[in-house]
Formats: C-alpha cells, structure tokens, sequence
C-alpha cells in the first residue's frame, strides 16, 4: 500500500492558515456547543470544540457556520463524527455541498 498519499475526495480551505477565525455551532443530543472552524471541504470539516463537546457516544452533528453569506448553504449540515483527537473532530457531512472550492473560499473567506 502507497503511503503519504491524499485520501481526500474533495479539496479543503484551510481557515486558519488563512487567519479567517471562523466560527460554528455544533448541535447534538439536544446540547448546542461553539466551534472553531479550521478547514473544510465540499464534503466536510475539521473543527476545534469548546465544552460541552460532543461525547464518545455521540456520532450526529448538526453544523451550522457563524457571519457568512451563505443563503443558507453552510447552515443545518447533518454530520457524523470520523474522528476525535482530543478538542478536534473530523466531519463528513451526509449530503456533500454541491458547490466547487472556489466557491467555498469566497463563502468563508
């Protein structure tokens, strides 16, 4: 098997490379929690979560991204946890946004 190579389906924005500090919400389990939004892709995203996080159990998100001018394309995005690595969470949204990474960097930028 090929190591290092990107596994990835659709390309990112990396937000905080790009100093954006964009934020979201998180919903799950009837709990609501803030985010900070560090990359995402048409099909999700790599947050940093403040308390309450989402616990072990929990594998459905709901996303919601804060102050951008969407229509509401980065709002209500049903999601499952991939991964955890302590305060980050790995994303994969359900249904992937139909939309190019060109138009992504101009909604989150």
């Amino acid at each position: 098997m090929a190591t290092g190579i990107e596994r990835r389906q659709y390309g990112r924005v990396h937000l905080l490379a790009h100093g954006r500090n964009k934020t979201c919400t998180l919903e799950f389990s009837g709990q609501s929690s803030r985010a900070e939004l560090i990359d995402i892709s048409a099909g999700g995203a790599r947050v940093r979560c403040s308390p309450p996080r989402p616990g072990d159990d929990v594998r459905d998100v709901v996303v919601c991204v804060q102050a951008v001018n969407d229509n509401g394309l980065l709002q209500q995005l049903q999601s499952e946890i991939r991964w955890r690595d302590g305060a980050e969470y790995g994303l994969q949204f359900v249904y992937p946004l139909q939309v190019g990474l060109r138009t992504l960097q101009e909604l989150v930028g």
